[in-house]
C-alpha cells in the first residue's frame, strides 16, 4: 500500500491529535481497538508468539472469515460520508494494524480496499499455507462448538480452522497383559496435545479416562476432547485408596462413535479395536460390528435422519421419511420431546411440524416447518442441548448438499434466534422519502383478536417521531390476518385532507423502519404488509410472547 498522505489539520490540530481526542473522549470502541492492537504490538515486542496467534486467531474469529484458499480479516469499517465519520477513519485503523502486524511476522499477502453505500474498510488476506502459523499456534479448542454459544458463523470458522490446521489421533503403547487390554490416545489439535488412557472394558465397551489431582488441567483436556467433537464433562471424585479428591474426564462407546466426533479420532479408536483383536481380546465379528461402528459415525438421532434440500424459489425443505410406524414414532416424539408442535388450536397457533405415518400402500413423512426450523435456532440459543443437537445434524446434512442449502437453512436458524431479543423502549434514526427522522418507540403491545369473519394478530406501537425540531406523538395498530396460506397486514393511514394522510404515512414509514420492516406497498389510506413484515416483528418481545413463543421456558 501507498503511504497514507499527510491530513490537514482539523479545528486548529493536528490529525493524529484529534484522533486522540475522539478515542479519549468521543468513542469507547476506538479506544479499545487501539488498546488492543497496540497490546499485540508489546507482546510482539516481547517476543511472545502464543499471545500474538491467540490475538489474532480471535481477530480472524471475530471479524474475518476462513475459506478454503484464503483468510481474511476486515479492518476499520468507517461510514463512507466523512462528515459522520470524523477525524478517525479506515485508513488510521488499518495504518496501525499493517504496522503491528509487519512488527510480529505476520504482514498480510494482500490488502484489499472496499466500498459499499454506507461503509469502507479494507480486507486484509493470507494463504492458507501462512494463516496456518498463527492458527496452529492458537488454542483453538477456545472456540470450538460447545464453547461458542452456538454461533454458526463461528461454528463455520471453526470447521474450516480445523481442516487447516489439520487434528491428529495416535494409539501408543497398547498392551493385553492384564485384566483389560489398554493403551494411550493421544489427540493433537494445532500445537496442542493430550494424552488419554483407553481400555476395553466388560461388554466390549471402549472407554477413555483422565485423572487428576489439578481440576486447570482436567478441564483443559476435556475442553480439547470436546473440541473435536466428544462430549464429555469433568467431574470430581474421591479416591479411597489414596484419601484425596480426583478430577476425572471419561466417554464411552457411544460418545467416542458419535458423527459428530473427528474422524481422526473415531479411526484411532478403531484402531485401538484392531489391536484389541490381534491379541485375542475380542472376535473377529465383534470386532467389525464396533469397527463400522466407529469408521461411519453413529448420527445424534439414531437412524432418524432429516434430508434438507432446497425446493423452487429456494425454500428449505427439511422432511425424514420413515420406513414403517415405529420409525415414525421415533421422530415425532422427538420433535415434541423439544416443544415441538405438529397440532394447535387458532390461526395463530405455530405448527411447527407436520407428519403423517406411513401405510400399506402410502408413503410416510416428518416435515419441519419455517416456524419449526425457526423455533429449533431459538430454543438452541437459550440453552436446549437435544435442540442444540439437532441443529448440528441438520447442518451438517445441508452442507453436504452445497453451501448455498446451509446458507439458506442458516437463515431461519438466525430469524428465530432473533424472536423475543428486542423491547421497548427502541431509539433509532431512519431515512423516509430522504429525510432523516429520529424514532423513539416507547410502547408495543400484541394480542390475538377474533373478528365475525377472521382472527387477526394486533401489534400496538406507541411511538414519538422528531425530524427537526418538530415532535409528533404517534400511535398505530397493524393487523395481520392469515389468507390462502400466506400472512397479510395492513396499518391504517389517518386523515381527511391529503396533505394529512401524507403526514402520517411518512410517520408511520419511520416507526415501520425504525422496528426493522423494510418494504411494505402504499395504498391511499393503509399501508399493506406481507409475512416478511411479521417475521421482522417477531423480534419483539411482547409480539412472541402473544404467540406463544416462550412456552419452552
Amino acid at each position: 500500500m501507498r503511504p497514507v498522505p499527510a491530513a490537514e489539520p482539523l479545528s486548529g490540530k493536528p490529525h493524529w491529535a484529534k484522533v486522540a481526542e475522539n478515542m479519549a473522549f468521543e468513542n469507547a470502541s476506538l479506544t479499545r481497538y487501539f488498546l488492543s492492537w497496540l497490546s499485540m504490538y508489546l507482546w510482539a515486542a516481547e517476543g511472545d508468539g502464543k499471545a500474538v496467534a491467540e490475538f489474532l486467531t480471535a481477530a480472524v474469529m471475530g471479524d474475518g472469515s476462513i475459506q478454503s484458499e484464503e483468510v481474511t480479516l476486515i479492518i476499520g469499517r468507517f461510514s463512507a460520508d466523512e462528515k459522520r465519520a470524523g477525524a478517525t477513519t479506515h485508513i488510521h485503523k488499518a495504518a496501525l494494524a499493517l504496522g503491528v502486524l509487519a512488527k510480529a511476522g505476520y504482514a498480510p499477502e494482500r490488502v484489499y480496499a472496499k466500498v459499499d453505500e454506507k461503509s469502507r474498510w479494507f480486507e486484509l488476506a493470507w494463504s492458507v499455507e501462512k494463516a496456518r502459523d498463527f492458527l496452529s499456534s492458537a488454542s483453538l479448542w477456545l472456540y470450538a462448538p460447545e464453547l461458542a454459544g452456538g454461533a454458526d458463523e463461528i461454528r463455520v470458522k471453526y470447521s474450516k480452522a480445523l481442516e487447516i490446521v489439520g487434528v491428529e489421533a495416535r494409539i501408543e503403547g497398547f498392551t493385553a497383559e492384564g485384566k483389560r487390554p489398554r493403551a494411550r490416545l493421544v489427540v493433537r489439535l494445532g500445537e496442542e496435545e493430550a494424552e488419554y488412557s483407553i481400555r476395553l472394558d466388560k461388554g466390549n465397551a471402549v472407554e477413555i479416562r483422565f485423572n487428576t489431582t489439578s481440576r486447570e488441567e482436567a478441564e483443559r483436556k476435556a475442553a480439547l476432547l470436546r473440541a473435536v467433537g466428544v462430549r464429555t464433562e469433568v467431574k470430581k471424585i474421591h479416591d479411597k485408596s489414596r484419601g484425596r479428591d480426583l478430577w476425572r474426564i471419561q466417554a464411552t462407546t457411544n460418545a467416542l462413535a458419535a458423527e459428530a466426533v473427528h474422524e481422526a479420532v473415531r479411526k484411532a479408536v478403531a484402531e485401538f479395536l484392531s489391536q484389541c483383536k490381534e491379541a485375542g481380546a475380542i472376535e473377529a465379528q465383534t470386532y467389525r460390528r464396533l469397527a463400522a461402528k466407529f469408521e461411519r459415525g453413529v448420527p445424534e438421532w439414531g437412524e432418524v435422519r432429516f434430508s434438507v434440500k432446497l425446493r423452487k424459489g429456494k425454500v428449505v425443505e427439511v422432511v425424514y421419511k420413515p420406513r414403517d410406524p415405529q420409525s415414525f414414532m421415533k421422530a415425532v416424539e422427538l420433535l415434541r420431546g423439544l416443544g415441538l408442535r405438529d397440532t394447535c388450536e387458532g390461526e395463530w397457533c405455530l405448527v411447527h411440524f407436520t407428519a403423517r405415518e406411513p401405510r400399506e400402500g402410502e408413503e410416510g413423512y416428518v416435515y419441519i416447518t419455517a416456524d419449526g426450523l425457526r423455533y429449533i435456532g431459538w430454543l438452541a440459543l437459550h440453552g436446549d442441548e437435544k435442540a442444540q443437537r439437532l441443529k448440528e445434524m441438520l447442518l451438517r446434512e445441508a452442507e453436504a448438499r452445497g453451501e448455498e442449502v446451509r446458507r439458506r437453512l442458516e437463515q431461519y436458524f438466525r430469524e428465530g434466534e432473533q424472536w423475543g431479543s428486542v423491547r421497548p423502549p427502541i431509539e433509532k434514526e431512519v431515512e423516509v422519502e430522504g429525510r432523516r427522522v429520529k424514532v423513539r418507540i416507547e410502547e408495543v403491545e400484541a394480542g390475538v383478536k377474533q373478528s365475525k369473519i377472521k382472527e387477526h394478530l394486533v401489534v400496538k406501537v406507541r411511538a414519538k417521531v422528531v425530524e427537526g425540531n418538530s415532535e409528533a406523538a404517534v400511535e398505530k395498530e397493524a393487523r395481520f390476518y392469515k389468507s390462502g396460506g400466506a400472512v397479510h397486514g395492513y396499518v391504517s393511514i389517518r386523515g381527511d385532507a391529503e396533505k394529512e394522510r401524507e403526514a402520517d404515512y411518512l410517520r408511520t414509514a419511520a416507526v415501520l423502519k425504525a422496528l426493522g420492516v423494510e418494504s411494505w406497498s402504499r395504498k391511499e389510506r393503509e399501508v399493506r404488509l406481507t409475512g416478511g413484515a411479521l417475521d421482522a416483528l417477531m423480534r419483539l418481545e411482547p409480539v412472541c410472547a402473544a404467540l406463544g413463543i416462550y412456552q419452552k421456558t
